[in-house]
């Protein structure tokens, strides 16, 4: 197979700039889970977790701009798009939040977590729909150094101020107001780097045909990321407060192996949306997936052999529990980081039919992991397999 360089060298700089992102939200995470009892991080954990669903119209929205900015170099048609599309996400955000704050009053009450944490993380709704309009533009025209400084701002200004906040007594409320003025700040910089785009004398873009495809990706980022949250809220609703803090804390370590491989899929997705030849897209696709195995590979031989090292880092003491399943739900998170790779690609080349046989091994991880929760391990086994079923629809039934 030949090496493709694009790919090699889109992937290299995001690899540095998400490395250091992943670095300092895990320093974040070290730092959260030794700062606040076992119960408080779990409850962060659930409503982080709240974060990576509404990421989902982040993701979405992400890679709709980059699939179709991959393809319009003109400054004037960039930002015709930009204004568009804001305009179209302060209005849906709106929404949105007024819905949240009207459900979290039920969600308060299922995983026992104040309502007034609740509806803070609904907050969160303002800024996912604003800044991945940013960054999929910077990512579609390949900025990607630009897209790791903005990344980098985001990851320090939550570290440094979720840090102070937490110290001086405000617990999770700290944690979470840190979180979101980092995510502001980061979108303030995002206007800076595309000052070249917001400067230039708009025109009118074509993107008549683009919300035939955001359907299927909206879908298919939301289904993504619901089957690698899920698990944590189960267990929040099936186990006592310190039990799924021992298991949030597993968890947050074993998706490690699916944030450290989307720098390769972020990398991969406008080249190959731009190519217009299948083989040229088929072989910047088969390079990713070669390098999101070795990651895997690296991350569950670490898990494997040095559980008890790995936790203790993380939470500054050994938890058995926590590191007795630690290597099992890296191999789930493993197969969801192909299957997101595989959707990916797809989404890409716009081969998404059939797309809503995504929802079938959602389904099936909910009955799994409330049906198997005698205990962790099993718990740890449902996760397994319904990432195996995920990753196995996700190859077979969606596509052309």
């Amino acid at each position: 197979m030949k090496i493709d360089k694009a790919i090699v060298k889109g992937s290299f700089i995001l690899l540095i700039a998400f490395g250091l992102f992943n670095f300092l939200n895990f320093v974040f995470q070290a730092t959260m889970s030794r700062l606040m009892t076992l119960a408080e991080y779990g409850t962060l954990v659930v409503l982080y977790n709240f974060l990576y669903v509404f990421g989902g119209f982040s993701e979405t929205i992400q890679n709709v701009l980059a699939k179709y900015t991959s393809k319009v170099s003109d400054a004037g048609k960039l930002k015709n798009i930009a204004k568009r599309a804001l305009d179209k996400s302060i209005k849906l955000s709106i929404l949105l939040f007024g819905i949240f704050i009207l459900l979290a009053i039920l969600f308060s009450k299922l995983f026992k977590i104040h309502y007034g944490l609740m509806a803070l993380t609904g907050v969160f709704l303002f800024i996912v729909f604003y800044s991945p309009i940013m960054r999929g533009i910077l990512q579609g025209r390949q900025k990607f150094k630009s897209l790791g400084v903005n990344m980098f701002v985001e990851a320090i200004v939550k570290l440094v101020l979720a840090v102070v906040f937490v110290y001086i007594g405000w617990s999770v409320f700290g944690a979470l107001i840190g979180t979101l003025i980092g995510m502001g700040a980061a979108f303030a910089v995002s206007f800076f780097q595309l000052n070249w785009v917001f400067r230039a004398e708009e025109k009118k873009a074509d993107a008549d045909n683009i919300y035939q495809y955001t359907g299927p990706a909206v879908v298919i980022m939301f289904v993504i990321l619901l089957v690698y949250t899920l698990d944590v809220w189960i267990a929040k609703i099936v186990f006592p407060a310190e039990v799924a803090g021992v298991y949030a804390i597993s968890s947050i370590l074993a998706k490690i192996i699916f944030f450290g491989s989307q720098p390769i899929s972020k990398a991969m997705f406008p080249m190959s949306a731009e190519k217009k030849e299948v083989k040229d897209s088929e072989r910047i696709f088969f390079n990713a997936l070669g390098f999101v195995g070795l990651i895997v590979v690296v991350s569950l031989i670490f898990f494997y052999f040095i559980p008890e090292f790995i936790v203790r880092i993380f939470k500054g003491e050994i938890i058995e529990a926590s590191a007795q399943i630690l290597f099992y739900l890296g191999i789930g998170t493993s197969l969801l980081s192909f299957a997101n790779l595989i959707l990916l690609y797809k989404l890409s080349l716009g081969k998404v039919k059939r797309y809503l046989y995504i929802l079938i091994p959602l389904v099936l991880e909910a009955f799994l992991l409330y049906y198997f929760s005698h205990n962790l391990v099993e718990f740890s086994f449902a996760f397994i397999a319904s990432s195996a079923v995920f990753l196995w629809v996700s190859i077979s039934l969606v596509g052309d």
